[in-house]
């Protein structure tokens, strides 16, 4: 299961346009993965997530989205 959930977050740093629901999903993948070598993997994904958010911060209007 954990191997899908590192293809869904994929999948959603792959997105064309992302979307305040994309980041929530992104945010509970990253909870659910406890694998330490797949962790390692999302921690890439997210960094890359982490460089799409001006985008969703442009949809919005600001980063209130993002969580601690």
């Amino acid at each position: 299961m954990t191997t899908q959930l590192l293809a869904e977050a994929q999948e959603i740093v792959d997105k064309k346009n992302l979307t305040v629901i994309d980041y929530n999903r992104f945010s509970q993948i990253g909870n659910l993965i406890t694998n330490d070598e797949l962790l390692f993997y999302y921690g890439n994904l997210s960094e890359a997530f982490e460089l799409r958010l001006p985008e969703i911060a442009k949809e919005v209007g600001n980063y209130s989205f993002v969580k601690d």
